[in-house]
């Protein structure tokens, strides 16, 4: 019974949306400004208190993306003037302007609705670093996180797991939301989507060059030794490799899921692929205990339409046999919604 008027709720409130459609864009762009500002909020917390922390215990965690080459932009412009800039100033102009060409890039390659939201994402990131370094709520969090109850541990591994944690729940949210934080994250998300699959993995191999760089620049600078310059790679990497497991976890967008489903009902195929963008493969055959003749196919869907399948099938037949595999890679036409 809570089943089916939660069904008919659903169904009320869809049919209200699509009759009043400048109401549905309305909410549909409040809810992106939400989700944009909520993932700036964990960004730049993520990266004012445990990336660059106003009081640091001495080691520099190299971020990759945009914002690692505004860290070396930063660290080339001290080397220059000979003394250090505070307040994560020089970062936050330089991750600004240089997403200014990869958000042209995504306005042409992505699609209008992406680079809007990616573009408030990125602001609102630069804005709210310049709040937690200035107001000195980063170099408290820091030095309590740090310093304080679990100072027990190394602080710089509390360091990579928290900044981390930030950095790769931020840009998940965006990424299921059908946009970006920014940076690197849009050349990521590009790739991923051309190639239909996880993201997660260009950007790890795109900012461990990065990492790379900004670590062997310190050192040339003098501001670190070879063996710190190797210590700051290995923890680096790891960072990197935390933010892109965790987008990889939570952004279901390219995962596929091969459904295999064997029923008694000839006709559930048709009914099945009359509810999803996907077609599918049907083979007759005969269960091996009762005899009966059965119809298996197989069809391949996103992660995310996994469970509506399985409603489906089991309307139609609540004895079918399902399974879902998942898959590393599809080759061939499957549909996936376009990015608008």
């Amino acid at each position: 019974m809570v089943k089916k008027k939660s069904y008919r709720l659903k169904k009320k409130i869809e049919n209200f949306m699509f009759d009043h459609y400048i109401f549905r864009n309305v909410i549909h762009y409040l809810g992106g400004f939400l989700i944009a500002a909520f993932s700036a909020v964990i960004f730049a917390f993520g990266f004012s208190c445990f990336t660059t922390p106003a009081n640091p215990d001495g080691f520099v965690l190299a971020t990759g993306g945009v914002s690692g080459i505004s860290q070396i932009i930063s660290l080339t412009i001290e080397m220059i003037i000979g003394h250090k800039i505070g307040n994560n100033l020089v970062q936050s102009i330089s991750y600004t302007i240089l997403n200014i060409p990869l958000l042209v890039f995504s306005y042409f390659k992505i699609g209008k609705k992406f680079t809007i939201f990616t573009l408030i994402n990125v602001i609102l990131s630069s804005v709210f670093i310049s709040v937690f370094s200035s107001t000195g709520v980063a170099g408290a969090v820091a030095k309590e996180t740090l310093g304080g109850e679990i100072k027990q541990l190394d602080p710089v591994i509390v360091r990579v797991i928290f900044a981390g944690i930030c950095t790769g729940i931020s840009s998940a949210i965006t990424f299921a939301a059908g946009f970006s934080c920014g940076g690197i994250d849009v050349v990521s998300y590009y790739v991923g989507a051309r190639k239909s699959s996880q993201v997660g993995r260009y950007g790890i191999m795109i900012n461990a060059v990065i990492v790379v760089t900004y670590a062997l620049l310190r050192v040339f600078s003098g501001n670190s030794s070879y063996a710190y310059g190797v210590y700051s790679i290995f923890f680096s990497i790891i960072y990197i490799m935390e933010v892109g497991l965790i987008i990889d976890t939570i952004n279901l967008r390219n995962k596929k899921i091969e459904m295999q489903i064997i029923t008694s009902k000839e006709h559930m195929p048709e009914i099945i692929i009359a509810n999803f963008p996907h077609s599918a493969t049907v083979i007759k055959g005969r269960g091996a205990y009762s005899g009966s003749e059965k119809t298996m196919f197989f069809m391949v869907v996103s992660s995310s339409e996994v469970k509506k399948v399985v409603d489906v099938a089991k309307k139609i037949d609540e004895h079918a046999f399902i399974t879902a595999t998942p898959l590393k890679q599809v080759y061939g036409n499957f549909f996936i919604k376009p990015i608008e």
